[in-house]
C-alpha cells in the first residue's frame, strides 16, 4: 500500500496504480487505503469519471474493476431491425463505431441508459457486443408533446439526448388530454410487450398550439433550470449592489485605464472589456478584462455548486435563464460603465508580427469608460462615423489592426473559420416572433472574437506552466471516414479537397471555392465532418482553432468552466502567485514563462490549498459541463425553430425558393431563403422507385432517368404543412424536382449496397421504398 500522502494528483500514474490494483473488483474504501488517501467525495467523483470514460466497471456492491477487454461508453437505443429488445450503442469516441447490440445482451438496459458494452468485429464489416454495466440510467420522468402515431396508439414525443424518442400512453390514462398537450410523463423501466417504453402521464404543462406557452414549454422539455437553490439566493442577496473600496486592496487600480465594453444591444450581462496601450518600441499592450466572479463565488459555496450544476446561461428568445442570480450576473459582477467593479485582468503585450512577447494576470479594479453596442462601434471600424469620444474612436481602431493580425496569424496555424448563419429571432413584448435576422460576422464581432481567442490562449498557457488543474476546451480533428466522405463530396462537385494535414489547408479549401454557387452547403457539409467540441481534464487538440492548449476563461458569468478557471487562479494568486504590477517593458524574457521572477514555489501549482479536490473533481465537472451546454444548444435551436415556424404558418400551401442544406437519414433538408426556415422533402416525394442516400446528395429513379440532389442545390417547394409539436415544416418539390407519379417504374429496384462497395463506387446507401 501506499504511504498516506495529504495530496494525490489525477495523474496517468495514480490512475495505472488504480488500474492494476482493480484488475479484481474492489470497494472504494479499499481503494482510498491503496492510494494512502481518505474516501472523500473528490475521490468519488474521480471514479466515477473514469467510469464514464470507460476505463473502470462500476459492479454491484459499489464496486470497481478494471476493463480489460475492448469496450466503449455510449447511448444505448432500441432498433426494432436487431429484434425486438435489441439494439445499438453510439460510442462517445467517434472513431469507434456503432456498436449492435443482439437481442437478450442488453443486460437490462433501456432506451436512454448510459452504457459500458464491450464490441467486436461482426460479420458485414461491423461492431457487435454486449451491454457490460449501465453507468448511467435514463431519467424517471420526461416532458413532451401527446401525440397518435400512424396506427393510433396514444403516444408522447419526448426530447433529451439520454431519453427515449417516445414514450406510449395506456389509452385509459388520456382521459381529456388533448393531442398536442405539453406532458409530464413517468417512464417505466420495464417495457411493453412490443419492447417499448411505457409511459405514465403526471399532468399537463401547456398547449403546443398557444405561442405564448413555447418557453415556457421548451423549457420543461429540456429540463433546464427553474428557481436558484435558496441558500444560494440568500448568498447572492447577502453582497452589496457595488464593491467596498476595502475590496480594492491588493489590486492593480486601472479605473483610469480607458476600458470598454462592446456587446448586443439587448445583452443583460457584461463579463468582458478591453483596452489597448501603445508602448516604447513598437509594442501594443491588450488588456482583457474579466468580471472577478471567483471573488463573490468560493468554492464549494451554495453559490458555486448551483453554478455547476447549471453550468450554463441558457438564451431564448426573449427570454435569459442564467447560471448565477440577476444580482450577480447584472448587478454586482457585470462590467457596467461608469460603476467601479472587481476583475481578473490579462495583459498581453504584442510586437508589431502579432507575437506575444510578455503576459500577466493580476486581480484589479476597474471603471468602464463606456459600453457600446456592435451596431456603434461598426462604422468607426469601417471608417463611416464616431463615438464622440476621440479617445474610443482611436482604441477601436488600434485594436481593428491588432485584431486583422492576430486572426492572419490564426489563419496561418491552420484555424478554420466556418460561415454557417443563424437564424436571431427578434421578439416583441409580448414574446412573439416578428422577424428574424441572420447573426451578423462582421469586423465589430471579429475584433472581440479575436481578442477573447487569444487571451483564452494565454490563460491556458499560464495554467500549464504553472502545473495549475485545467479544464480545456478540446475539438476533436474529423475522422477518416468523414474526411473520405467529404472528398466524395468534392468529386462530385468538380473541386479540389481539402489537404487535411497541411496547417491551413481546410482554410485554403474554404477560400478556393468561396463565391460560388452551392458555398453555403459546402460549410455546412465541412460542418458535419466535424466533431462536436467537449470539455476535457487536460489540454488535447481544438482542432477548428489549430490550438493544443485553450481554456474558457472569458465568460465567468455564463459558464462554469470559465468559473472554475477563475477560481483556481484566485487560489494561486493568493498563495504568493505573480502579483507584482512591474512596467510593460521590463523583464520582457519573462514574458511567455520561459523565466521568472517570483519564487519557484510560488510558480508550482501543487501550492494552491485545494489542488487535490480541484484534480480529483475535474473530470466529472468537464463531463456534466459538456452535457448542458449541447442541452442548453439544442433547446436554444428548437426554441429558434418553433418561433420561425409560428412566422411561416401563414405560408401554408405558398411555394418559397430554398437551398438543401443537409440530406437526413429519410428525407433532404431545404432551408427557405424567407426567415432561414428548415423543412423537410421526403425520398418520397422524389421517388416511387429508388432513392440511395449518400451524407452529401441522394441519386433516385424517375420516370425520365437516374437524378441527383446535392446539398448546395437549389430547390422550389411548397409549403405542404407544419407541425409545431414535432417543430418540423413538410415541403413537396415543384417545378423540375416534382414527382411524376404517372410513371410506373419497377419497384425495389436493386439492393442496399455494403458500406465498402459504396466507397468503391462513391455511391450511398440505398433505401428501398
Amino acid at each position: 500500500m501506499n504511504e498516506p500522502t495529504d495530496q494525490l494528483r489525477y495523474t496517468d500514474e495514480s490512475y495505472q496504480s488504480v488500474a492494476a490494483f482493480c484488475r479484481e473488483a474492489q470497494t472504494i474504501d479499499d481503494i482510498a487505503a491503496h492510494l494512502g488517501v481518505e474516501k472523500t467525495p473528490e475521490l468519488v467523483d474521480w471514479l466515477e469519471s473514469l467510469a464514464h470514460a470507460g476505463k473502470l466497471q462500476r459492479l454491484k456492491g459499489k464496486k470497481y474493476q478494471t476493463v480489460s477487454i475492448r469496450a466503449a461508453v455510449g447511448m444505448y437505443r432500441r432498433t426494432r431491425g436487431y429484434g425486438k429488445r435489441g439494439g445499438i450503442v453510439a460510442p462517445r469516441d467517434s472513431s469507434i463505431g456503432v456498436i449492435e447490440i443482439p437481442t437478450g445482451l442488453e443486460e437490462g438496459a433501456q432506451d436512454g441508459d448510459l452504457v459500458l458494452a464491450s464490441y467486436k468485429e461482426s460479420r458485414g464489416n461491423g461492431l457487435a457486443g454486449r451491454v457490460l454495466s449501465i453507468i448511467d440510467s435514463r431519467p424517471t420522468e420526461g416532458v413532451g408533446v401527446l401525440e397518435y402515431s400512424h396506427s393510433g396508439r396514444a403516444r408522447v414525443r419526448l426530447e433529451g439526448y439520454n431519453l427515449p424518442r417516445y414514450a406510449y400512453i395506456q389509452p385509459h390514462e388520456i382521459h381529456h388530454t388533448k393531442p398536442g398537450t405539453v406532458v409530464r410523463v413517468k417512464l417505466h423501466r420495464k417495457p411493453d410487450e412490443q419492447g417499448r417504453t411505457r409511459g405514465e402521464l403526471l399532468g399537463s404543462i401547456g398547449s403546443i398550439d398557444n405561442p405564448q406557452h413555447d418557453l415556457d414549454n421548451l423549457v420543461a422539455m429540456f429540463g433546464f433550470p427553474g428557481d436558484f437553490d435558496p441558500d444560494a439566493l440568500r448568498e447572492a442577496e447577502a453582497f452589496p449592489a457595488h464593491p467596498d473600496p476595502v475590496e480594492f486592496e491588493g489590486r492593480v487600480d486601472l479605473r483610469s485605464l480607458p476600458v470598454i465594453t462592446i456587446d448586443p444591444k439587448d445583452a443583460e450581462d457584461h463579463d468582458d472589456a478591453i483596452s489597448i496601450e501603445h508602448l516604447d518600441g513598437g509594442l501594443t499592450r491588450l488588456g482583457v478584462h474579466i468580471a472577478d466572479v471567483s471573488h463573490y463565488i468560493s468554492p464549494g459555496s451554495a453559490l458555486d455548486e448551483d453554478a455547476r450544476f447549471r453550468a450554463t446561461s441558457v438564451y431564448l428568445p426573449g427570454r435569459l435563464i442564467p447560471m448565477l442570480p440577476k444580482q450577480l450576473s447584472a448587478g454586482l459582477c457585470s462590467l457596467h460603465d461608469s460603476v467601479d467593479r472587481l476583475a481578473l485582468s490579462c495583459f498581453m503585450v504584442f510586437d508589431a508580427d502579432g507575437e506575444i512577447v510578455r503576459r500577466e494576470i493580476v486581480k484589479s479594479v476597474v471603471r468602464v469608460r463606456r459600453f457600446l453596442t456592435y451596431e456603434e462601434v461598426l462604422p468607426v471600424l469601417e471608417g463611416t462615423g464616431g463615438t464622440s469620444d476621440e479617445v474610443i474612436d482611436k482604441l477601436l481602431l488600434d485594436g481593428r489592426k491588432l485584431a486583422d493580425i492576430l486572426l492572419k496569424r490564426r489563419l496561418e496555424r491552420g484555424a478554420l473559420m466556418l460561415d454557417i448563419p443563424r437564424p436571431h429571432v427578434i421578439v416583441n413584448e409580448a414574446g412573439l416572433a416578428v422577424s428574424v435576422e441572420p447573426e451578423s460576422h462582421d469586423i465589430a464581432h471579429n475584433l472581440i472574437e479575436e481578442f477573447m481567442l487569444i487571451c483564452n490562449e494565454a490563460v491556458a498557457r499560464f495554467l500549464l506552466e504553472r502545473g495549475l488543474p485545467y479544464i480545456g476546451r478540446v475539438h476533436p480533428p474529423p475522422d477518416e471516414d468523414a474526411m473520405e466522405e467529404f472528398e466524395e463530396f468534392c468529386d462530385e462537385l468538380k473541386v479540389k479537397a481539402p489537404e487535411w494535414d497541411k496547417p491551413g489547408g481546410v482554410q485554403k479549401f474554404l477560400d478556393s471555392v468561396k463565391g460560388r454557387a452551392g458555398y453555403e452547403a459546402i460549410h455546412y457539409a465541412l460542418l458535419r465532418s466535424m466533431s462536436r467540441a467537449i470539455y476535457h481534464a487536460g489540454p488535447e487538440l481544438h482542432y477548428a482553432l489549430a490550438n493544443d492548449k485553450y481554456v474558457h476563461f472569458t465568460s465567468p458569468i455564463r459558464r462554469y468552466p470559465d468559473t472554475l478557471t477563475h477560481q483556481v487562479l484566485t487560489e494561486y494568486l493568493g498563495v504568493g502567485g505573480e502579483l507584482r504590477w512591474e512596467s510593460a517593458t521590463s523583464d520582457i524574457a519573462w514574458a511567455n514563462g520561459t523565466t521568472g521572477r517570483a519564487p519557484k514555489a510560488a510558480r508550482d501549482g501543487k501550492r494552491i490549498p485545494d489542488f487535490s479536490r480541484w484534480e480529483f473533481a475535474l473530470p466529472h465537472v468537464a463531463s456534466h459541463c459538456t452535457e448542458r451546454s449541447i442541452r442548453a444548444d439544442k433547446g436554444e435551436l428548437a426554441a429558434d425553430q418553433i418561433k420561425v415556424l409560428r412566422l411561416m404558418l401563414p405560408r401554408v400551401g405558398e411555394v418559397r425558393s430554398g437551398t438543401v442544406i443537409s440530406i437526413g437519414g429519410k428525407s433532404v433538408i431545404v432551408r427557405l431563403d424567407e426567415y432561414m426556415a428548415e423543412g423537410y422533402v421526403e425520398f418520397s416525394e422524389l421517388s416511387e422507385s429508388w432513392v440511395e442516400a449518400h451524407k452529401f446528395w441522394v441519386t433516385y429513379e424517375t420516370g425520365a432517368g437516374t437524378r441527383k440532389v446535392m446539398m448546395g442545390d437549389r430547390m422550389e417547394v411548397e409549403i405542404s404543412g407544419i407541425d409545431l409539436g414535432s417543430r418540423s415544416m413538410r415541403l413537396t418539390p415543384v417545378g423540375s424536382h416534382a414527382l411524376r407519379r404517372e410513371w410506373s417504374g419497377s419497384k425495389n429496384r436493386g439492393e442496399r449496397r455494403e458500406r465498402n462497395e459504396r466507397r468503391k463506387r462513391k455511391g450511398g446507401r440505398r433505401r428501398k421504398r
